[in-house]
């Protein structure tokens, strides 16, 4: 018997639009509080903005687990958080509960973008899931045919 795995997100996999575009539905989610983490804005050129997570002792970070995804769908997400330039890797977040996984930052994401200021997951702007659902996801989907058939 496989093991559920479940994905902590607090960006704009948060957006309930967005899963849809990606996934075709919205896993069933679960609020939570990730202490020991602060999520921060980050800036690439010609991107919209976008959130990364980062260990601070004293922080804590507000978003969802997404519960019992599939093979399939971390294959969409992990395209999606471009694992495979090696701009993000996929890793367990004890913190958040059993079999949970998060996207970390790798260096090779940090030494591209700039940091800027702390990303609120309670505060943010609507027009942004409607920008990633709407715009991102579908060209980013066009543009990787192999894993969004």
């Amino acid at each position: 018997m496989q093991t559920q795995k479940h994905l902590f997100v607090y960006g704009t996999l948060a957006f309930n639009k967005v899963l849809h575009a990606l996934l075709g539905y919205v896993p069933e989610k679960e609020y939570v509080e990730v202490f020991g983490y602060i999520a921060r804005n980050i800036d690439l050129e010609g991107w919209e903005p976008f959130p990364v997570l980062l260990e601070k002792s004293g922080a804590v970070v507000k978003g969802y687990v997404l519960k019992n995804l599939t093979e399939s769908d971390f294959k969409k997400l992990d395209r999606y958080e471009f694992t495979d330039l090696d701009y993000y890797v996929r890793k367990s977040l004890i913190e958040a509960g059993a079999n949970v996984e998060f996207y970390e930052p790798a260096e090779t994401l940090l030494r591209l973008g700039v940091l800027g200021g702390e990303w609120d997951t309670d505060k943010l702007d609507p027009l942004l899931e409607t920008i990633y659902a709407e715009s991102v996801v579908p060209k980013f989907k066009l543009e990787h045919p192999d894993v969004f058939e």
